[in-house]
């Protein structure tokens, strides 16, 4: 795990100041060591930061062939290196090292750019080639680890941390407010954009190479995940497979040299993997998990009963609005505006976790593999409900059912719509288009967006699934990568901790692929359950109670600490609302103002907070 940046430079040298401030700018990434690279031209440049998992001695970067041809600068793991490294000896190849990173260099020897289809793991890797004189950079299937790069008339930039290429002094970074309204309706900012112009993030499964004089081509896939079950097994066999799968991912993930543990929620997906570690381990895991005073949302008496059960050696913390005080460095962070709450507890337990370990484990995952949400379950219900007669019940029920809960019922008439793009929207969205409108002032109004374009074309690669699987297509393209990874890889690198999640594996999603609906989605006791398989795994191990409880997710209680009765509000109306706030320049105030005291705005409060914060950030 560590911090990879890189320049290259067109119109003149690198001067070594450059590549300095951007490798310092991810320092936290990388405590344990720092390399460069430059090639002879001095026009192109690697940095790197370390932080030290597997061959402590060894694995300094970047790292070069035994011809000094090929240089390489790697963030990330991978896990079946022992194999390719077994495998590349037997076609000749010698290594001089233990580490993961020189099995890529030589599976990118033997297999060309096709070698990133043999690695199973996590990664960002940034590869020069000498004979082709080319770049070739890569991202791993999912998304886990990051990778942004930034291209004018006179720079090539790449970086695990949007910050790594703003340290650069003549890069000109300017916002991209299309970019900004995608991320109120979302939350985040789909790729390949950023908030900034010429800025991007390579997608997942993606490569993308560029030569040595600067000619760049387009990201292409190299894999593809896809749906496509299969019948004629039992429940049975499908609980064995997906017990040995990811019983092989979680030891697989487990490949460390220093100590390590696993975060803790106390829901299905961190229960199911504490429960193969300490199956798998000798020694107690260490375990850790983050709780809120607001009983709604906590779940560390749930936690405390999978502590117990393992014997792990188990530590607490609890989170108070006073988290807030983190918001600045957060918003740095990121580096463009990011609205998941729940980066705040995933910053705590972090930093609880590194007093005491160097990697983790986490369960992510699940919910979009495993149909775990509760979107797939509201929309099987309302599926089911919805008689022939579809006009005669919307016209009827709509102005009735829409104000009693916006949330559960989408707020237009997409609902009635089945499995619509503009349906799947609804459900999704954080502030609905309509609100969107009353919130830009009239010269922003062009940056309005309908649908962003990366749904549009997942939903229309994906339209021949079944209405779940459909879901889960879009949410594993989008949601997975854009929201879930990111939250946890920058939250987790603030602390120097590498947070690896085995049920996010290539075998495990291959597995769970194949795997019919009704298996995973379906009523349990007269109401629909998600999760269905891992539910059966994990009742192996706890009761019934504990299994089939409602969800709670990783939430921040926002509806209480930003609520009427809430104890932000002063604090909202000081950063939304005064005379020096950044939001009033392309934001009505007084549609803020009405927002403020209701508890349902909570989530679009907290967008409009970062995007706050994030415009003071980069005046």
């Amino acid at each position: 795990m560590c911090g990879i940046t890189g320049l290259l430079r067109k119109d003149r040298p690198i001067e070594d100041a450059e590549l300095l401030a951007m490798t310092a700018a991810i320092k936290h990434r990388g405590p344990d060591g720092h390399g460069f690279w430059y090639d002879p031209s001095h026009r192109i440049g690697f940095g790197h930061r370390r932080l030290a998992l597997i061959d402590l001695v060894g694995g300094a970067q970047p790292m070069y062939d035994d011809t000094r041809t090929i240089q390489l600068v790697f963030n990330g793991e991978i896990y079946n290196y022992l194999q390719l490294r077994q495998e590349l000896q037997g076609y000749g190849h010698h290594f001089s090292t233990n580490s993961d990173t020189e099995a890529i260099i030589y599976a990118y020897k033997q297999w060309g750019t096709d070698c990133v289809k043999r690695l199973r793991g996590m990664f960002a890797l940034v590869l020069a080639d000498d004979n082709k004189r080319e770049l070739f950079l890569a991202r791993d299937h999912f998304g886990i680890k990051p990778m942004y790069y930034y291209e004018d008339e006179n720079y090539f930039a790449f970086g695990s941390e949007i910050q790594a290429i703003k340290a650069v002094p003549g890069i000109q970074l300017d916002i991209n407010w299309s970019a900004i309204d995608q991320y109120l309706w979302l939350q985040y900012i789909p790729h390949p954009q950023t908030a900034f112009h010429k800025l991007k993030k390579l997608p997942p499964a993606h490569t993308l190479t560029i030569s040595f004089d600067g000619k760049m081509g387009t990201p292409q896939p190299y894999w593809h995940f896809e749906f496509k079950p299969e019948t004629g097994k039992t429940e049975q066999d499908w609980l064995e497979e997906l017990d040995a799968t990811l019983r092989d991912s979680v030891q697989a993930h487990l490949l460390a040299d220093v100590p390590f543990g696993a975060f803790l929620s106390g829901g299905i997906d961190s229960s199911l993997v504490v429960s193969y570690m300490a199956e798998h381990l000798s020694s107690p895991v260490k375990t850790f998990s983050i709780g809120f005073k607001e009983e709604k949302y906590n779940e560390l008496a749930y936690a405390a009963e999978v502590a117990k059960k393992w014997g792990t050696e188990h530590h607490v913390e609890i989170v108070e609005p006073q988290g807030l005080d983190i918001l600045p460095d957060l918003v740095r962070h990121y580096g463009e505006p990011f609205a998941d709450s729940s980066a705040i507890p995933t910053w705590y337990v972090s930093r609880l976790a590194r007093r005491n370990v160097t990697m983790t484990l986490t369960g992510d995952g699940g919910d979009e593999l495993f149909a775990g949400y509760g979107r797939y379950v509201q929309f099987a219900e309302q599926q089911e409900l919805l008689p022939l007669n579809r006009k005669k019940i919307k016209s009827f029920l709509y102005p009735f059912i829409n104000p009693i809960d916006p949330y559960k019922f989408p707020n237009n008439v997409a609902f009635w719509e089945g499995k619509s793009l503009r349906n799947l929207m609804e459900y999704i969205r954080i502030v609905p288009f309509e609100l969107r409108k009353r919130l830009w002032k009239p010269d922003y109004a062009q940056y309005l967006q309908y649908t962003p374009p990366l749904f549009a074309s997942t939903y229309a690669a994906a339209q021949h699934l079944s209405p779940t699987n459909l879901f889960q297509q879009v949410d594993i393209n989008t949601y997975l990568p854009l929201d879930i990874l990111t939250k946890v890889d920058v939250a987790s690198m603030m602390h120097s901790l590498e947070v690896r999640p085995p049920i996010i594996d290539v075998r495990v999603a291959e597995t769970a692929a194949r795997i019919p609906t009704a298996f995973n989605l379906a009523k349990v006791n007269g109401k629909y359950e998600g999760k269905i398989l891992l539910k059966k795994l994990l009742n192996r191990h706890f009761s019934h109670d504990f299994v089939y409880r409602e969800k709670k997710g990783f939430a921040v209680p926002l509806e209480f600490w930003f609520g009427q009765k809430g104890n932000q509000q002063a604090y909202l109306r000081e950063k939304l609302l005064s005379q020096d706030s950044m939001l009033k320049e392309v934001f009505n105030q007084r549609t803020i103002e009405k927002m403020l005291p209701y508890r349902h705005f909570s989530y679009a409060i907290w967008s409009l907070l970062i995007l706050e914060e994030w415009l003071r950030q980069n005046r």
